[in-house]
Parts: structure tokens; C-alpha cells; sequence
């Protein structure tokens, strides 16, 4: 390919998918050279077969367009002729050129030999943070004019559009990241290697915020930009308002949040306890007074629940309170080490040997990200999932074992990371990240303010838990054992067979891992049988809790193994670890070895499971409180299982946590029951939480003009079906109520129960006019969340990620479906503990914490559907309980002041559109009593 090579880019619509049975309705084609589109066809084709529902609503093509247009073999030498000998190219390439191929073949035309090019790939190898590679999505990205999406005229010229911006973006990086792109090309579809290869530009020079770290071409660190100058706090309301407007609206309720945390920051350094409603401006109520009191010598630690919040705070929130305020805020974002790239692995990982094109296309996409990321947080990447292999060899590990020496070194991108947490003022982690790893912060008095701190202890509890994975225990040394005998005859002992002295320390080594794989045998062997019987057709994960007499027995028999794994996997790994790096720093002697980068993530998996053993303290997890099982993959599978000690409630540890801090404040917007913090102040330790720490602040939004709560009386209890008709009955109610224009967010308990009500609604006719997103179904929470806050007729399922900290405003989500109320699942290990603990000191469990915690959680899915003063919608609970029981009825009272209005399903579905449509509800329609 070169600037004179032709390019007829097309596009198809079709009655289906399948080639051998579909037909085309409409074909698309622009002609282009050198970016300059030449000619255009646009056909319309009479399939001579009915058009799907679903495939006019996508294309808007009816059958009465398609009456008078010609067969397909009317204008297949038409088509042919248009096309000639020019390079394919297509959005999904592998769709529509087969599809045209077979078509021509059919129409007695010769099949199609053409070059071709995949602009999908080229997008998401050039593209690397972008959420979809939709067209739709792309062209609006870039600015590109898409008028029609799903019509075949329209799609092919703007395909025409985006191959030549791609070829654009490709040409501005850096020629050392042209050419590294282009060697890897041949892994692409088809010819789409050829295209880039052709495309390098060879003087494209490194701009001067970029450094060439051996092959790879990344950002220069650019580090904190320290504070200069001084501030004063606007501590009457006459300045309040005159720094936050316009950008804000001055709110009463908000000063008053600013002036409490400010005032006992300064003062006494009380904790503090804030519940902010919806609207009430509850980030900017903290950050704001502390934006005047943090420092790189008295840092504010802010935790959040999830990444997705902690990304939020750092680039929305913070950025605002730097605009009003003038200050610099140094802030720097902090997560687990497995969340960074490890340069030096990444690099190791190109080289390796019979790589996949799956793997190849990733290594392509993180090669042009490295051009663009500050972080090297892989979040960045919006991938639907991070369990490709090439993840494990790549992502970082925080420790310094097998460290690949050379020029990655000093460009590590955790490194960076540790540097900038000394130089921030704000640092913004997460609650498990925190919990883990508090002792490991720079400052020693630092601030801290708790955001959605509803969440602080069940993350703190999950923390502290422990797990002795057999299996992976056991599955890791296996796979220790592979890398040191090698396949293929690339093991570590082939490596090293010409030193005597190394060849006996692997033999060694292989030795010990046979003989501790038969010790871990054995011990899954004896508890399985002492716990577990076979049966003829398991199936899913199995967990058994264990009585006193079971512990006790447990800790009896695991006693001595574990003093033995102790004892023996740490001489392991130092031995197969000082091997490696003997075989590493002699490369000259021993040759480069691919297999090191792998053995290398390994080796530090192995450290990090050895580490947590070692800290396995049988005698003290006996004093916690703690509830101890055994689990299997499967009833049968023995070489599974595990043993996990869940700890149901951490205020001790909380309190230890919290003698780090200075003045420690936890807001939320659901963080009291009855309107009391009661039930938080317990779980965090609090023997007594004074009146006078504590502050509610009421949201400012009017919820009787913004919002209609629905519940449909008919709907089934779950308890009272077999869970096949359950989601069918689902199904059926969510596609109805989702069968308008509004977006729905569709809020669920069960992850499992989600892939089974999307199966569903995949195959109805709601699929053809609506994007079905489903959580671990077409994605991961954070890109599916990202992915509806783009979308226009989207319906989302969604479970505990999505029942807070996600904000879609206005037309964003007009409506919420509640499926099930959002009752903790009983059978949960810690629930059950939780359970057992209280009803020894004489409480009733469920009105204890089973119900403060479903409240908690159903005020939060509430939460989700007003965001601002100009949001409105409707929210529909599909649970009769709400209605029927006392329970409930204390659910329904903690909405905002709004009354539930109660309806067979088919009344309801009319009354809330008209909701939506801003039309008149009638007023004879029942409220929940």
C-alpha cells in the first residue's frame, strides 16, 4: 500500500448474521485515494425474504424500501467493477467482506481476493483508552459527521473518515513507536499490518514531553507541582458565595458541612460522622476546607469505595475545588501495585515466543498507551476484563524479586508512583487499599476523611480475612515445576544444563516441589474426607461452614503442615529465584530467556502466597472473630479445596486504624437508619458517638416534582418460583417497563440472575432497539458504566457496584428497577456469622443489621435516579415485600417523602411513562399502605 493505492471502504446491511442464509438490503461504498473520497454508491437491495423486526428498527430500512430495489445479482457486476482491485476496508472487516464475498459467488461473480484492511483493530490498537469502538461512538469521539449510523450510505463514507484520522494518529507518534506498531502488525486482520507499515513516517521526532526507554516510547514523568502562595478560608457565607459562584450554587446546608470539618480540623480534631443527601455537595463539602489545611508535611488521605470513585474525585472533583480555590493541590491516586504495568515485564513479554494474535493486538494497544498515560494504571485501558494471560506476566507486583535490571528501572511507573505520594498533599486510595496498607503512609498524623464510609467495615472485615488456598498453592508449584523442566525443551534447567552447580540447586528444587505438592495432596485429602461426600453430578462452588468441634479439630490438623509450608517454601524460592537472576545478569553465557518475564510473575504470585502464610496465626484467628469453612470448585473436585477464615465484624481493627489519623471524618449520603448513626457508629467501633460529631444534612432536590416511586403488587415473591421462571417473569416486566425512550438502570442482587435475565432479553424484541449492557456479561461494572453514560436507548443490568457512586443526570437514567429488595444472601458465611454473634448476646439479628443494611442499600438505589435539580424519573420496585410486610413498609418510609404508588404491573407501566413523558398522572391509582 502506498499513497497512490485505492481504497474502497464498504458496508453492509444485512437480514442476519449468517452469510450462507442472510441477505444484503443495502450496500455501501466511497471510493477514496490519498484521503480524498472519490465516488459513492448507495444500493438498496430487495433480499427476497422477510426483514427482521429487530434489523429495521437498527437500520430504519422497511420492506416498502426495499420493494422496487433490484436483486443482488442486478448489481453484482456493478459492485465488482466499483471495487476492482482497490484494498478493502470495512468497520469489522471480517463481517462484511466474507458476507460481499459469498454474495458475488452466489450472483456468479468471482470471489473476492482483494486486500483488506480492519478499521476496528486499527481503532483499538490507536485508540487504547477509548470505552467503545462503536462507529457510532468513534465518529462522534473524533468529531466526525455520522448522520445516519446503521445505514450502509452513511457508514461507509464515514469508515472512509476514520481510516484516514487513524492513519493521522498513527503518523503523530513517535517513529520509534511507528515502527515497533509495524513489526507487530502481521498480527492484525488480513492486511491492516500492511496499512500501518506503509503508513510510517520515518522523521516523526519525540516531542519533548516523551523519553525512548529501550524499544518503548513513554511520557516523561512530569511530578507533583508544588504549592506556592497561601490561601485564606472563606469562612463567612458572603465569601462562600462569591468564590463558588457561577460555577456552583451557594447551598446553606453545604457552608455548614465546610465550617464543621474546618473549624474541628483546627480546633478539637474530633471524629466526625456527616450524612450529605443527594445534591447537597458533599465532595466539595470536604475538600474545600481541607484544600486550605493540607500539606505535603499533613497530608488529607481521602478513601473512597471503589476505583471507579477514587478516578472520579481526582479528576472531576478535585479539578473543580483547584479552579475555585487557585491552589495547586498536589494529589496523587493510589492503588494496589497490581494495577500499574511493570515496564520492564511489558518489555520482556515482546519478545516471547508464539504469542497469540489476541495477545499480540493487547501488546499493540499498551505500546501506544504508553505515549499517553502519566500512571501506567492499566484502569486507563477500559478493557471489559483483565484476566488475559499476558496480565499475569505484565502487571506490577510491589516487591523488588527478580527486579529486570537495565534502562526500565528509573522509568518504573510504581517507582513514580512512591515518589509522588511523598510530594502530594491529597492522597486518594480506596478502602481495602487503606485497610491493607495504612502503616505504609508517609505522614503519621494525616487527615482523613471516610467517603461512602457505609461501606468501611465490611471492606476493613474482608481485609483482615484469610485464606489458605490449597489448590492454587499447589496448582502454582506445578507450574513452578514447568518452568524449571520446561516443554518444548525451553525450561530453566535447559538453560543453566552447562553449569554443574546450577543444574544440581533446579534438581534440588524439583524435589521439593514434588514433595510438598503430595504433603498439600495429602492434607486436601484428609480434610475432604473428614467434611465432604461424593455425589453423581456436582456442580458449582461448594462452602460448609465449620462448628466449634469442626474448628478445633481443623486447627489440629493443619497445624503441623502449615509449619511445614512455613518452614520450607521460603529456601524454595530463594534457591529457583537465585537461579534465575544467575541466568538473567549472564545473559552473554546463558542466553536470553523469554521465559524469565514469566517466571518472574510466578515466582512473586508464590512470594505473595508464602508472605500471607506466614502471617497465618491459627491460635489468633481462634481469639477473632472470625467464621471458618472449607470450599470446593465442585463437590467432587478435592484438589480445590480451601480454607477461609472470614472475619464478620473489624471496629478493633478500625479503631487501631484510625489511631494513625488526625480527626477522622466519614460522610456519606445513606449513612444512618431512622436517622440515627447509631447503627454505623458500631461497626466502626464506637462504644458512644456524641450528638454534637455528628451532622445531617437534607438534599436540596424536590423529590414530589422529580420522582415517582411504582411498585407492581402482582409481581412474584423469588422465594415462591424455581429460578428459571423467576427470570423469565423478569425478563418479561423489565422489557415492558424498558420499552420507551428513556434509559433504565436495571439494579439486581445476583450476578448470576443477571446473566440469566439478559440471555433472555437478548433473544425479545427490546434487543433490537435498545443496547443490553449486563455487569460480567458484556463487561466489566466500570466499562459498562462508562459505556451508559455515552448511550442514548440503553438498558443496563446492573448489581452492587451500581446501587451508588455512579451519577447519571438528566436524561441520562430516567428510570430505576428495583428487582428484589436488597437483603444481604443469608447463606453468606459472614452473614451467617454476623448472625450467630448477636443472637449470643441476645439480639435479634435481622433487626440488627439484616435490616439497617437492606435499608441502607435500598436508600442507595434510589439514590441513583435524582442527581440533580433538573433530573426526573420514575422508580420501580419489583418486589411485593415492600407493600406486604412490616419490613418493607420501614423500607418504603425511608424514601425521601414519597409515598410508593401500588399497581398491578399492567396499570403501572402506563402511568410511569406518562411520568416520563411529562404527562398527568391520574390521581385514583393506590399508595403503598
Amino acid at each position: 500500500m502506498s499513497g497512490d493505492t485505492v481504497y474502497a471502504v464498504i458496508d453492509l446491511e444485512t437480514t442476519g448474521t449468517e452469510r450462507d442464509s442472510d441477505r444484503i438490503i443495502q450496500f455501501g461504498c466511497a471510493v477514496m485515494q490519498d484521503g480524498h473520497i472519490l465516488s459513492t454508491m448507495s444500493q438498496m437491495i430487495n433480499p427476497d425474504r422477510p426483514v427482521p423486526q429487530a434489523i429495521q428498527r437498527l437500520t430504519g430500512i422497511h420492506p416498502a424500501d426495499l420493494t422496487a430495489a433490484p436483486y443482488f445479482a442486478d448489481v453484482a457486476g456493478t459492485i465488482r467493477d466499483l471495487i476492482g482491485d482497490a484494498v478493502i476496508v470495512a468497520h469489522n472487516v471480517n463481517f462484511d467482506y466474507p458476507f460481499l464475498s459469498n454474495a458475488l459467488t452466489l450472483a456468479g461473480q468471482p470471489p473476492l481476493t482483494n486486500a483488506a484492511v480492519d478499521t476496528v483493530e486499527l481503532s483499538q490498537v490507536l485508540l487504547p483508552t477509548q470505552a467503545s469502538y462503536r462507529l457510532s461512538d468513534l465518529t462522534a469521539a473524533l468529531g466526525i459527521t455520522h448522520d445516519h449510523p446503521h445505514r450502509a450510505d452513511s457508514d461507509a463514507i464515514s469508515t472512509a473518515k476514520l481510516l484516514w484520522r487513524l492513519r493521522a494518529v498513527f503518523q503523530a507518534l513517535p517513529t520509534p513507536t511507528q515502527k515497533l506498531l509495524s513489526r507487530h502488525g502481521t498480527f492484525l486482520l488480513r492486511d491492516t499490518g500492511d496499512f500501518l507499515k506503509a503508513a510510517v513516517k520515518p522523521d516523526q521526532p519525540l516531542t519533548a514531553d516523551m523519553q525512548q526507554v529501550g524499544d518503548l516510547v513513554i511520557r516523561q514523568p512530569q511530578g507533583l507541582e508544588p504549592e506556592v502562595g497561601q490561601a485564606v478560608y472563606p469562612a463567612d457565607d458572603a465569601a462562600k458565595k462569591a468564590m463558588l459562584r457561577p460555577q456552583f450554587r451557594f447551598r446553606q446546608v453545604q457552608a455548614h458541612m465546610m465550617d464543621m470539618i474546618h473549624t474541628n480540623a483546627l480546633g478539637e480534631r474530633r471524629p466526625l460522622m456527616i450524612e450529605a443527601g443527594t445534591g447537597a455537595g458533599k465532595s466539595l463539602g470536604y475538600l474545600l476546607p481541607y484544600a486550605y489545611l493540607a500539606s505535603p508535611a499533613h497530608h488529607l488521605v481521602v478513601t473512597t469505595h471503589t476505583t471507579l470513585l477514587q478516578t472520579q474525585l481526582v479528576n472531576k472533583e478535585l479539578k473543580s475545588v483547584r479552579e475555585l480555590t487557585g491552589l495547586t493541590l498536589p494529589a496523587v491516586l493510589l492503588k494496589s501495585p497490581r494495577h500499574y504495568l511493570d515496564l520492564a515485564k511489558f518489555a520482556a513479554s515482546l519478545q516471547l515466543p508464539r504469542a497469540n494474535r489476541l495477545t499480540r493486538l493487547l501488546q499493540m494497544k499498551i505500546i501506544v498507551w504508553l505515549t499517553q498515560t502519566a500512571t501506567g494504571d492499566l484502569d486507563e485501558l477500559q478493557l471489559t476484563n483483565y484476566h488475559a494471560p499476558l496480565f499475569a506476566r505484565i502487571q506490577a507486583t510491589g516487591d523488588n524479586r527478580l527486579a529486570m535490571p537495565g534502562p526500565y528501572a528509573d522509568a518504573d511507573f510504581l517507582v513514580r508512583l512512591k515518589n509522588e505520594v511523598q510530594r502530594a498533599a491529597i492522597i486518594v486510595t480506596n478502602h481495602a487499599y487503606l485497610a491493607r496498607h495504612f502503616q505504609e503512609l508517609p505522614g503519621t498524623s494525616d487527615y482523613l476523611v471516610v467517603d461512602e464510609a457505609q461501606h468501611f467495615a465490611d471492606t476493613t472485615a474482608e481485609a483482615f480475612s484469610r485464606t489458605l488456598d490449597l489448590g492454587k498453592l499447589r496448582r502454582r508449584l506445578g507450574q513452578l515445576l514447568t518452568f524449571i523442566e520446561g516443554q518444548h525443551g525451553e525450561g530453566l534447567s535447559q538453560l543453566v544444563q552447562s553449569s554443574a552447580a546450577l543444574s544440581y540447586q533446579l534438581s534440588q528444587a524439583r524435589a521439593q516441589i514434588e514433595t510438598l505438592e503430595n504433603q498439600i495432596e495429602q492434607l486436601q485429602d484428609k480434610l475432604y474426607r473428614r467434611n465432604f461426600t461424593p455425589i453423581s453430578h456436582p456442580s458449582g462452588r461448594v462452602a460448609q461452614t465449620l462448628d466449634e468441634a469442626g474448628v478445633s479439630w481443623l486447627n489440629g490438623e493443619l497445624d503441623a503442615p502449615l509449619a511445614g509450608l512455613k518452614r520450607q517454601l521460603p529456601p524454595l524460592l530463594a534457591s529457583v529465584t537465585s537461579v534465575a537472576e544467575t541466568v538473567q545478569q549472564q545473559q552473554s553465557h546463558f542466553g536470553a530467556a523469554p521465559l524469565l518475564e514469566g517466571l518472574a510473575g510466578l515466582l512473586s504470585a508464590l512470594q505473595r502466597q508464602t508472605d500471607r502464610l506466614s502471617h497465618l496465626d491459627l491460635q489468633g484467628l481462634a481469639k477473632a472473630q472470625v467464621v471458618v469453612g472449607l470450599t470446593l470448585a465442585n463437590q467432587n473436585d478435592r484438589l480445590s479445596l480451601a480454607v477461609t477464615w472470614t472475619r464478620f465484624a473489624a471496629g478493633a481493627i478500625i479503631q487501631e486504624e484510625l489511631s494513625h489519623f488526625t480527626a477522622p471524618v466519614f460522610v456519606g449520603a445513606t449513612l444512618t437508619v431512622g436517622r440515627k448513626f447509631d447503627y454505623l457508629a458500631g461497626q466502626l467501633g464506637y462504644q458512644d458517638f456524641p450528638e454534637a460529631q455528628t451532622l445531617r444534612l437534607r438534599s436540596p432536590f424536590h423529590y414530589k416534582q422529580q420522582a415517582q416511586v411504582f411498585l407492581a403488587t402482582d409481581a412474584p415473591n423469588a422465594h415462591d418460583l424455581p429460578a428459571s421462571a423467576y427470570a423469565d417473569y423478569l425478563a418479561g416486566a423489565i422489557a415492558q417497563l424498558a420499552d420507551n425512550q428513556h434509559q433504565t438502570l436495571v439494579l439486581f442482587t445476583s450476578l448470576a440472575m443477571i446473566d440469566e435475565v439478559y440471555r433472555r432479553l437478548a433473544r425479545m424484541p427490546i434487543a433490537g432497539h435498545k443496547e443490553l449492557l449486563a455487569q460480567g456479561v458484556t463487561g466489566t461494572a466500570s466499562r459498562i458504566a462508562k459505556r451508559f453514560a455515552v448511550g442514548e436507548q440503553t438498558l443496563l443490568l446492573g448489581a452492587a457496584s451500581f446501587f451508588e457512586g455512579v451519577d447519571y443526570p438528566d436524561k441520562q437514567l430516567e428510570q430505576v428497577i428495583l428487582t428484589r429488595l436488597p437483603f444481604d444472601n443469608p447463606d453468606r458465611p459472614d452473614v451467617r456469622a454476623r448472625e450467630q454473634a448477636l443472637a449470643a448476646r441476645g439480639e435479634d439479628p435481622f433487626a440488627a443489621d439484616m435490616l439497617p443494611r437492606a435499608i441502607l442499600r435500598f436508600r442507595q438505589s434510589f439514590g441513583r435516579l435524582i442527581r440533580t435539580e433538573r433530573d426526573r424519573g420514575v422508580f420501580v420496585v419489583l418486589d411485593p415485600r415492600l407493600g406486604t410486610t412490616a419490613y418493607g413498609r420501614q423500607m418504603a418510609k425511608s424514601l425521601p417523602n414519597l409515598k410508593p404508588m401500588s399497581l398491578p404491573l399492567a396499570d403501572l407501566i402506563p402511568l410511569a411513562n406518562a411520568w416520563l413523558d411529562h404527562t398527568i398522572i391520574k390521581k385514583e391509582a393506590h399508595h403503598a399502605q
